[in-house]
């Protein structure tokens, strides 16, 4: 499954959602239409929204790393 982790607004791009790494070239962002066209879930609108200026992650790193 091809994974969004959040959507953000970029100088650019501007509306985009970033991506897993496991998305190959189309890593680490991805505009709207590309991300709906090539079936990345969860939904672009069901994606958490973080502001530009967010530069800290939330909850843990490695959370499904064990």
């Amino acid at each position: 499954m091809r994974k969004g982790l959040f959507r953000t607004q970029l100088p650019g791009i501007g509306e985009c959602a970033r991506v897993d790494m496991s998305a190959g070239d189309a890593a680490p962002y991805l505009e709207r239409d590309m991300y709906v066209l090539l079936g990345f879930e969860p939904g672009f609108d069901q994606l958490p929204e973080r502001p530009r200026n967010s530069d800290k992650a939330t909850g843990a790193l490695w959370s499904d790393w064990r």
